[in-house]
């Protein structure tokens, strides 16, 4: 009777167990959001409610996206939490180490002194620099970081008229490409990389051309020189730039701020819009619309 009794209680903890472990999981979709949130919480400054959100997610899974990764050890940092984040850094491999390292708050750390991005061509990368700082001082975007970091001098940013700092880099960018091809980030590091992406998203001037550059911003992305929404904008851009539907819903037709409303520019199936979006590492439609609604 004994030996039975044991064996329902170990037949009942086992249940019991695979049913907690069970109700612990979630499913990628809400992984996905869950990690969206932190970042958004951490836009708000609301470094506490991100904290508490990171933490949830590290206890689904010990494998994140960097993204999510990166901006959870930033909260943490921040808060002043530097032993829990050398902690969790140890446990990522050397590749993730490395990546996250490039942060401008985790390279700080002892465990960075090692990393440091190294680029082939640092005068390109200074170049570079300078155009996407100006594509962004004349839409009122001063990135006071990428200046710092850059050593760019403020006197010499072109703060206004877009349309001939547009035109300015598209002559240049034309130039460089057919020179070197189509710059890497081993070239001229990750932030050059990503101002070659805005500048061509602002290359409307040119349609044609910013249309033939798509298929080395795919290539750029599947080498990890740039991340999968980087895609997806200049995708939906081109299209909607040709009277064409949008695929990822990045573009919009209209933007009231005295209603707080936004209105997506035509989009294909709409009722697949966010599984669109995760795949390409893009926050949910809903989140992505407040994003723009506080930062105009």
């Amino acid at each position: 009777m004994i030996k039975f009794n044991l064996v329902i209680c170990m037949v009942l903890m086992m249940f019991l167990s695979c049913k907690q472990n069970e109700e612990t999981k979630i499913s990628e979709v809400e992984k996905w959001k869950l990690g969206w949130r932190i970042i958004e919480s951490s836009m708000d400054k609301n470094l506490e409610q991100a904290e508490i959100q990171f933490d949830s997610l590290l206890s689904y899974t010990n494998k994140l996206d960097r993204k999510y990764l990166a901006i959870g050890l930033e909260v943490k940092s921040k808060l002043n939490k530097k032993e829990e984040v050398v902690e969790i850094m140890g446990k990522q491999d050397l590749d993730m180490q490395e990546q996250l390292c490039l942060n401008e708050v985790l390279g700080n750390l002892d465990l960075c002194k090692e990393y440091s991005e190294q680029v082939n061509n640092e005068e390109l990368q200074t170049e570079l620099i300078q155009m996407y700082v100006d594509d962004q001082a004349c839409r009122g975007n001063i990135m006071d970081d990428v200046i710092d970091k850059f050593s760019i001098s403020r006197d010499q940013i072109t703060q206004n008229g877009c349309i001939a700092v547009d035109k300015r880099n598209r002559t240049r960018l034309k130039e460089i490409f057919a020179e070197i091809g189509f710059p890497t980030r081993k070239l001229v590091g990750k932030d050059a990389m990503y101002g070659v992406f805005l500048m061509l998203q602002h290359s409307d001037g040119d349609k044609e051309w910013q249309k033939s550059q798509l298929p080395n911003i795919e290539k750029a992305v599947k080498k990890g020189d740039l991340q999968g929404q980087s895609f997806a904008y200049l995708y939906d851009r081109i299209k909607i730039n040709s009277g064409k539907k949008q695929l990822y819903g990045s573009q919009f037709s209209k933007v009231d701020m005295k209603t707080k409303s936004v209105e997506l520019a035509e989009t294909e199936d709409l009722a697949n819009l966010d599984n669109r979006r995760r795949e390409m590492g893009m926050m949910p439609i809903e989140m992505y619309k407040r994003f723009v609604l506080k930062n105009l």
